[in-house]
Order: C-alpha cells, then structure tokens, then sequence
C-alpha cells in the first residue's frame, strides 16, 4: 500500500486534521489538497483553489495559516475591487477635506498620512505598512499608526493571503495582479517612496503562501493561470463526509450522521438537474447541527420535521 503524502512544506498533523484553527473550527485535509499546498509552498507560486460553494475553499486558508502559525490577511473580491486597495492606495477626498480646515495652528500633515496601504503591502512589510512608510522621525504621531488588518491583530514574520472570489471581480483584476504575484513587488503612486524606493517588495526571509478562490463563473486569464498552481477540490464521498462531520461533531450520533451524509449525494443530483446551486459541506454540517441542537431524527415520511430540516438547510430554492 502506498503511504499518503507527507508534506515538506508545512506542518500537517499526522492524522491530517488541524483542529485548532483561527475561525475556531476543524479542517479535514486529503491528499490532493496537502500535495497542492506543499507544491505552491515549495515553489514560491499562488495557489489557486476551485470548487462547489462550501466545499472549503476559503477555509483552507485559515487552515494553512493556523497550522503554520502566520498571520492570516483576507480580502473578498467585488466589482468594485481596484488594484490600489490591495497595494497602495491615496486617501485623496481626506487630503482635500483636511486642506480646507487647515489653519496655522494646524498645517496640513505630510502626503504620506494619506496613503492607505492594501493587504499586499501589509503582507509584504507590515512594519512599514504600520507607518504608511514614514519615519518615525517624520513627526509621526501615535495615532498615526495604523492597527494589523490580519487576524485578531496578530503579526508573524510570515503570512497566508487570501484573495477570496476571484471571479467576482473585474475581468482586468487578474492580469493586474501579476506583478504583486509573479514578482513580489509593486509600484506605489506616483510621487510616493518607501526608504528611498518607489515600490514596495516582499521583505527578505519573509515566507507567502496567497490562496486564491473561484467558483468558475468566469474564465480567468491564461497569463494568470500560468502563474498559479491549480487545485479543485472535489465534492466529497459520504465516508469522506463522514470523517469531516465527526471532527466537528465530536459528540454527534453517529447513526444520525451516517444517515445524512448517505442521502446527501442525491441533495447535490436533484439540485444539479434542477438547475440550482447544489448544497456544500457548509450546508451538510448545518443540518447536522439543527438535528443535533433540536434532537431532531433522519426520517423518510413525508411528513417528519426532518423534512422540513431537509428543505429549509438543503434543498434551498426549491418551493
């Protein structure tokens, strides 16, 4: 029998579960998934993650972050998501407001206290993303200084950066990416320099994992995906979903779970044939809790609460 992956990279607990995560939840890892992070680990590459909404995607990030103990940065894609938010950006309409009740008691305070740096910056430097890239020296008053956007405040040497629901940005976002990606630097506005730089670049010694999620409601670019390692994630099998419903559920009736997870593939068939988006994990461990929390029972008849259970949790959209 052939042993699993052991990856070299990261530190995955032997029985490939890390329980203790940031967002205070399991994640249950498989084989595909540990050899895909190790490979983006060891080649300095994004990791591109695809599947069903609520297959984990979004998770695995925190997950790596936890386990490795890095800070965690996230940043949700919209239409309105520019290149400058997650760089560098300049507060322009405070600079005007500020220059309009400017008096001599109080000048105008240096261009470089409105310079809103993104995640990219703070995942590159956090040091100097605390400053907006002032000095001390600068007359940089305390209240200056910006808090860690990451998670509960807490800053590593090293970092996960999530770039979640690529997809849901403008079709220009992923090819404008590829300088922070691909190269680990970018260019800050004009007229703006970082001890004597005019971009900002990954700090020496500095170790980044980005995870990048889609739902593949577009095609991405080639030039971006040539720069990714690619991973889907499957749907699981009911002994996988099994596995993962124990870790969150401890304490749960087994039978009740084996029960579920049984039916949940033919959830994911009807939804499909019908047009509406299947159910994820996400939704499998909801009815599993409403059973748990309600002591509620898996039952065929038609008139049972857990049919009720099944339509409001996992049969969404179907009136």
């Amino acid at each position: 029998m052939t042993k699993p992956y052991q990856p070299k990279h990261f530190n995955l607990p032997s029985d490939w579960v890390v329980e203790e995560t940031y967002s205070k939840e399991p994640y249950v890892f498989n084989e595909s998934i540990a050899i895909h992070v190790d490979v983006a680990l060891a080649t300095n590459r994004p990791l591109l993650v695809s599947g069903n909404p609520g297959c984990g995607k979004s998770r695995l990030a925190d997950a790596i972050a936890s386990v490795q103990g890095w800070s965690f940065l996230s940043k949700t894609m919209t239409s309105r998501t520019r290149l400058e938010s997650l760089t560098a950006d300049v507060d322009q309409l405070r600079r005007l407001n500020d220059a309009q009740v400017r008096s001599e008691k109080s000048p105008l305070k240096p261009d470089a206290c409105y310079l809103n740096p993104g995640l990219f910056w703070w995942a590159f430097q956090p040091e100097t993303a605390k400053l907006r890239g002032m000095d001390l020296s600068d007359s940089v008053k305390h209240e200056e200084q910006l808090p860690y956007p990451g998670h509960e405040g807490t800053v590593s040497s090293h970092a996960v950066l999530l770039i979640d629901e690529i997809d849901k940005a403008e079709p220009d976002l992923p090819n404008d990416l590829l300088e922070p990606l691909d190269r680990q630097r970018f260019n800050l506005p004009d007229g703006f320099r970082v001890d004597g730089n005019t971009y900002i670049e990954l700090s020496k010694g500095t170790q980044l994992l980005t995870i990048i999620t889609t739902n593949g409601e577009r095609e991405l670019p080639q030039a971006f995906l040539r720069r990714c390692v690619i991973l889907r994630i499957p749907d699981p099998e009911p002994d996988k979903l099994q596995e993962i419903a124990q870790r969150h559920f401890p304490e749960g009736d087994k039978t009740r779970i084996k029960a579920i997870a049984a039916r949940f593939p033919a959830f994911r068939e009807e939804a499909e044939s019908s047009n509406r988006r299947p159910p994820g994990i996400s939704e499998f461990l909801d009815a599993i809790r409403a059973c748990e929390n309600c002591g509620i029972e898996v039952s065929d008849k038609e008139d049972s609460v857990w049919k009720k259970i099944e339509n409001a949790v996992l049969v969404k959209g179907k009136t």
